[in-house]
């Protein structure tokens, strides 16, 4: 069954089909800072996440939240000059959600040993990480000296078997080829519960915002490489990615290469999906999560 992704990080209301995006929140732990400043976000990302500065904040927003029906929410926040999001002063606070039953996602950045044994500790539910391996985009981009860094970061959160879904951002260098294909074979090495693919897309006051987008053919290529060479892992299309109508073509090639789902799809894809009486759910849940579904 495909499935549809519709949490409420993204004003998402498809009325024809009774679609709203609902729960699963997105919850920065800097609030709106960053020292990273990554040229793609420039912070700005953060703007569109609820912010807490304190352990005690989160505990009590994250509260408030599960009482008004939120079942999960994804804990990110802006980087330091190392790429890490700076969880590890909320270890005890997040230990006191998961005690309630609360869903983590955790977007976290670079991992060490050290913050992989913590997650690990905390129990989450997955760990989101970039999974960049272009020179130009991690130096130029993502403003790191070591190429490596993230490889070595999914494979230390493997390692401590902490369930991680690392995310392939297409043309993140400047919106051109940023070895991907490379990346899907090393996901085909480390093999991870599931990938997520989304889509270098210039954001406004960014230093990148005068960019375009990959080509919508180049994306394909892409994709098509990965269920082919990732066969057997679940795979989703994600959230970040342009919205203009020809990039229709890139979810519907995720539909029909055998994708599990799409994250925000738009009103052409979900007519699409009728039209062919492709049996779908909506899920109130980040795209991450798609391994949960595979074969439910």
């Amino acid at each position: 069954m495909f499935n549809i992704f519709a949490t409420s990080n993204i004003h998402y209301e498809v009325p024809e089909l009774g679609i709203r995006g609902r729960d699963f929140p997105s919850v920065s732990l800097t609030g709106r800072v960053c020292e990273l400043m990554c040229k793609h976000c420039y912070g700005r990302l953060l703007n569109n996440m609820l912010g807490v500065a304190t352990p005690e904040e989160l505990v009590d927003l994250c509260v408030k939240l599960m009482g008004e029906g939120v079942s999960g929410v994804l804990l990110s926040g802006g980087c330091d000059r190392f790429g890490r999001v700076p969880f590890e002063r909320y270890f005890n606070a997040i230990k006191y959600l998961k005690g309630l039953g609360l869903k983590v996602f955790m977007h976290v950045g670079v991992v060490d040993e050290g913050r992989a044994n913590l997650l690990k500790e905390l129990g989450v539910d997955a760990v989101l990480v970039d999974f960049v391996f272009h020179e130009g985009a991690v130096k130029e981009v993502l403003g790191l000296d070591d190429v490596g860094v993230y490889f070595r970061s999914l494979k230390t959160l493997m390692r401590f078997d902490v369930p991680v879904v690392p995310h392939v951002i297409v043309g993140l260098y400047l919106g051109l080829p940023s070895k991907e294909f490379e990346v899907i074979d090393f996901l085909h090495e480390l093999m991870p519960k599931a990938s997520v693919f989304v889509v270098f897309t210039p954001y406004p006051d960014t230093p990148l915002q005068h960019l375009s987008p990959p080509a919508p053919n180049y994306v394909v290529s892409v994709l098509e490489y990965a269920r082919r060479r990732l066969d057997g892992m679940p795979l989703s299309l994600g959230c970040m990615r342009p919205r203009d109508e020809g990039f229709f073509r890139v979810e519907l090639s995720a539909v029909e290469l055998g994708f599990d789902g799409i994250a925000f799809p738009s009103l052409s894809t979900l007519n699409y999906l009728v039209s062919r009486g492709v049996e779908f759910r909506v899920v109130h849940k980040c795209c991450a999560s798609v391994y949960e579904f595979v074969g439910v």
